[in-house]
């Protein structure tokens, strides 16, 4: 068996394996010998590798010409994101050698630079005990939801909505709708054909999926306006959609049918930093500093100086909003899936946060990830050449969707 790229397949060889669509639609069956509009359906549903019979001679990605300094630099600045981890482990071994590869040949840019403020020498900031008695007591000032996200979730909940009721309520925020029919005209979906009304993205698509992706974008957008001297929207953004999409592509790799509401879960994974930063910035910005001055990272930190971390902060927010239950065990429990109500959905989206860091898309405020729980990885990931095949697809699909995300 050999994983080779759509673009490096020649008429005449042998799928070793089904492929599906992201969606976990069958598009090829095992056996099968590849014809030249086969290539064309793989690349129009946006696969980007295959797996065929008998070994290939597909090389190793070609790098730009590097000096020993630069690589180094580069080494140096992933050896940081993944200081924690166990790269004996050959599946955090081979993110990591996919992660350094793309890094080296600068295939998503620059992350930003943070602004950051970092404690003076012997100064520290109280612990703000209000705080915790608030979260305690469900009590913390959180926003109220968005009208559309209680209509959203009114259509989630009945089992009877149709594609007519979500475009209803999508329809009412016009901005909302144009952005979803740009979500799924995209490359990211590759449909052959225009879809042109909500409704009948809908019924392509599923009325939960729709809704979970409104759902997303109604959230990141109700905190647009944080400061630029907490954090760099921008480049959050920039990693939540990365660690949205992984965890996409993952689902569709375990064929599971619930892959929109994992690309949601990947969105959203720090909504709860996003309470920190736009309520409590001056202690969120001393969890910034510590994290970039230290081996202390954001999530230990916020421990320290809050005495609770992002994702309990998340916890009251979904609760609030009333935002599915599955949705929420993933968000909450992204640092420790095996606590998860579905340790694997959770696993899925803890692994595509590790996966986002090491690729540099955007940043959170981490310089490292805090921790790695190798307990679902074997759940998650099937194979070394999974992961190849991940590298590939984020490569191969990011730049349509982040596009549409940052002119939103």
């Amino acid at each position: 068996m050999g994983y080779i790229a759509v673009e490096n397949l020649k008429q005449g060889m042998v799928l070793d394996a089904d492929v599906h669509d992201l969606n976990t639609r069958l598009l090829l069956s095992k056996g099968q010998k590849i014809a030249q509009n086969h290539i064309r359906i793989l690349k129009i549903w946006g696969v980007a590798g295959v797996s065929i019979v008998g070994s290939t001679d597909e090389k190793a990605t070609d790098l730009p010409p590097l000096d020993d300094e630069q690589v180094a630099m580069v080494k140096a600045s992933i050896d940081l994101v993944y200081k924690k981890a166990d790269l004996n482990h050959p599946i955090l071994k081979e993110i990591y050698k996919n992660a350094l590869i793309q890094r080296i040949k600068g295939t998503f840019g620059d992350s930003h630079a943070l602004s950051c403020q970092i404690l003076p020498d012997g100064q520290t900031l109280g612990k703000p005990e209000k705080l915790k008695k608030q979260i305690d007591q469900t009590d913390i000032k959180l926003p109220d939801a968005p009208t559309i996200i209680s209509e959203l979730n009114q259509v989630i909940a009945d089992p009877l909505a149709t594609s007519n009721d979500v475009a209803q309520v999508v329809s009412r925020s016009p901005s909302l709708a144009a952005m979803l029919l740009k979500i799924v005209n995209s490359a990211y979906y590759g449909f052959p054909s225009k879809i042109d009304r909500i409704s009948r993205a809908v019924t392509i698509i599923g009325t939960k999926e729709i809704s979970g992706l409104a759902l997303g974008i109604c959230v990141m957008q109700a905190f647009q306006d944080i400061p630029d001297d907490v954090m760099n929207m921008e480049a959050f953004i920039r990693h939540s959609l990365a660690c949205g999409m992984v965890s996409r592509i993952l689902a569709a790799q375990n064929n599971m049918a619930q892959t929109e509401q994992l690309f949601v879960s990947g969105l959203l994974h720090d909504v709860g930093k996003l309470i920190l930063y736009k309520y409590y910035p001056e202690h969120a910005k001393a969890c910034l500093g510590v994290g970039f001055s230290s081996d202390t990272s954001i999530f230990q930190a916020e421990k320290k100086i809050l005495g609770l971390s992002h994702p309990q902060v998340a916890t009251v927010l979904l609760k609030k909003w009333n935002l599915p239950g599955d949705l929420t065990a993933n968000i909450v429990h992204h640092h420790a899936p095996g606590s998860a109500p579905d340790p694997k959905t959770a696993g899925i989206v803890h692994v595509a946060d590790i996966i986002a860091h090491g690729l540099a898309i955007g940043s959170s405020g981490e310089r490292s990830v805090p921790h790695f729980d190798c307990s679902v990885l074997g759940q998650v990931v099937k194979s070394k050449e999974s992961i190849k095949m991940v590298f590939r697809q984020i490569v191969h699909q990011f730049g349509p969707m982040d596009a549409i995300f940052s002119n939103q």
